[in-house]
């Protein structure tokens, strides 16, 4: 049986074919920005108003939380430059004085709208310098707004002998406007280490009449669908917003159960929806936070094996395979390294299986 004869390969237009291509690739070709091990766990991220010294303290030095927020924006009555200074600082002596231990050092300005020079950036960090790992930018409604507060940063840094980038970036998602701008946001500066929903504004800003905010509503959920997928986008965590249902003493002992039962129901729906943490404001919900967002020692342990049989299938020519009577192949794959790279850096995955799955 005679076979047709193949035309020469052209190699200029193999070439040529590849440059574009390559072209196209580095075009929407997002680099994870490969965080520090410490900015990849935030379970529980706990909020408290810069102007009450007690809480400030209580939060930085006594709290669970792994990352602490001191509060510039919705603590400070908008025109009071009195709660202002004092707010300011008590933040700079917050970072100057007190032992944050593991927690991450962060602290929220008034954000562009309500600071439109800025100020909050360089009065604190020129009273606490390198001290500060990030602040959490709020009200956010475009990727140059990011931008020009890198900018603005960095010439702080550069004054104050810190190195520039050292300070992070957390961006508030909390419009209609932002949720669909969310992607560029991501892309728009190599300090961000997450994305937080603010459900509330968010809702507020909708413009509904006589609809009340619940956490599974549609558009809520579409807007939590697009801040997953846009965290991802760059490898950064995504963090749910905050629950206003807080168990206070004026309550009966069933609504204050309610009140916890509601932040429970919060942080369950957020992780099943891509969530790797959820703001909080209160020790009680900092405890729900982190036991939700825990990472299982059984996800774990599933993790290693898989990656091992999947490591194994490929060594033997196989691009796909199945695993405990389940297809899998490289998004299984990675789905698994997602969560042995969270437990390498968590210090909970041993360093010799690390190595042994190019974890490490």
């Amino acid at each position: 049986m005679s076979h047709p004869t193949l035309p020469p390969m052209d190699a200029d237009r193999f070439e040529a074919t590849r440059e574009r291509a390559r072209g196209i690739l580095e075009s929407y070709a997002v680099p994870e920005l490969r965080l520090a091990p410490r900015f990849l766990a935030q379970p529980a991220h706990l909020t408290t108003p810069a102007t009450v010294w007690k809480y400030v303290e209580g939060a930085c030095t006594r709290s669970a939380a792994s990352l602490v927020m001191l509060d510039l924006e919705d603590s400070i009555p908008r025109g009071d430059e009195g709660a202002l200074r004092v707010g300011r600082e008590n933040v700079v002596r917050a970072f100057n004085e007190l032992d944050w231990g593991t927690r991450l050092r962060f602290f929220r300005p008034r954000g562009l709208a309500l600071d439109p020079g800025l100020e909050d950036l360089e009065v604190v960090i020129s009273g606490a310098g390198a001290r500060i790992e990030g602040i959490v930018l709020p009200k956010v409604e475009s990727a140059d707004e990011v931008r020009l507060v890198d900018e603005v940063l960095t010439e702080i840094e550069l004054r104050n002998r810190i190195e520039p980038g050292s300070i992070r970036i957390e961006v508030l998602i909390e419009s209609a406007l932002a949720v669909e701008e969310a992607f560029s946001i991501a892309r728009s500066s190599r300090r961000l280490v997450g994305l937080v929903f603010g459900a509330y504004d968010y809702w507020s800003s909708l413009g509904m009449l006589g609809v009340a905010y619940r956490r599974d509503h549609a558009l809520v959920d579409y807007a939590r669908a697009r801040i997953v997928a846009a965290a991802a986008t760059i490898g950064v965590p995504a963090i749910a917003e905050m629950t206003f249902e807080f168990p206070t003493r004026d309550k009966s002992e069933a609504d204050r159960a309610a009140a916890l039962e509601a932040c429970r129901l919060d942080a369950l729906h957020a992780r099943d929806t891509g969530f790797r943490g959820k703001w909080v404001g209160i020790p009680a919900q900092t405890a729900i936070a982190l036991e939700v967002f825990a990472l299982a020692d059984e996800v774990v342990l599933r993790a290693i094996d898989e990656a091992r049989a999947f490591l194994a299938a490929e060594r033997a020519g196989r691009g796909a395979t199945m695993i405990a009577g389940r297809m899998a192949d490289r998004a299984t794959d990675r789905l698994n390294r997602v969560a042995l790279r969270t437990a390498y850096v968590m210090g909970r995955l041993d360093p010799a299986i690390a190595a042994e799955l190019g974890i490490a």
